[in-house]
């Protein structure tokens, strides 16, 4: 029996990303304040285990929706054409790779030891395949590749863009350092040469 996505709201998708990605701010703000606050005491001490506990919890959930939201990206480029899929694999893993690092080490610092953090992190890692059996099983509905992929690059673009918008565009701005915001300015426009030129390279 075929699946159809129209049975499903897209509204659930999308206040799903947006929950786990507020859980996943509260987190790192409620980390960022602990950092910030010095805890002499036993019962501190304590206290602060279980804040940065409950922080690195909440960061993998977030983390294997992130995932999730990657796969369908992935999935839904592979059905338009070979090289979008390229393309997309590849910004990605740039976009990926910093960040898992940085998760591996919130984990850490959270009370995890090296072995079971990483454990985690290749479990937060089977959020990207469900992802992209989804986008996969939600298009078999049609033989048009327009209708089967008319709500996966929409929805993960939008995904992308409010990460942009939202999460780093204001750490940016709060950057006061001229010569930190020119690195930054330039590390974006090497970004999008970048692509602009795997673009033109897989043409």
């Amino acid at each position: 029996m075929a699946w159809h996505f129209e049975k499903i709201p897209m509204s659930l998708f999308v206040t799903a990303e947006k929950l786990f990605t507020v859980i996943e701010k509260v987190g790192e703000r409620q980390q960022e304040k602990e950092d910030t606050q010095e805890n002499n005491n036993t019962k501190g001490l304590t206290e602060q285990k279980k804040t940065y506990r409950i922080a690195g919890y909440l960061n993998l959930v977030a983390n294997t929706i992130d995932n999730f939201t990657h796969g369908l990206s992935l999935g839904g480029a592979f059905l338009v054409s070979l090289r979008l899929g390229l393309l997309t694999t590849f910004a990605i893993l740039v976009h990926e790779i910093p960040h898992e690092v940085g998760d591996f080490a919130i984990l850490l610092k959270s009370g995890f030891t090296r072995w079971h953090a990483a454990l985690f992190q290749i479990l937060t890692a089977g959020g990207g395949l469900i992802g992209a059996l989804s986008a996969i099983t939600f298009s078999g509905a049609t033989n048009s590749i327009e209708a089967r992929t008319s709500w996966i690059l929409p929805f993960t673009a939008g995904t992308f863009l409010h990460i942009a918008l939202v999460t780093v565009l204001p750490d940016l701005l709060k950057e006061e350092d001229p010569k930190e915001s020119f690195k930054q300015l330039l590390a974006l426009i090497l970004g999008i040469t970048i692509m602009a030129f795997v673009t033109n390279a897989f043409e």
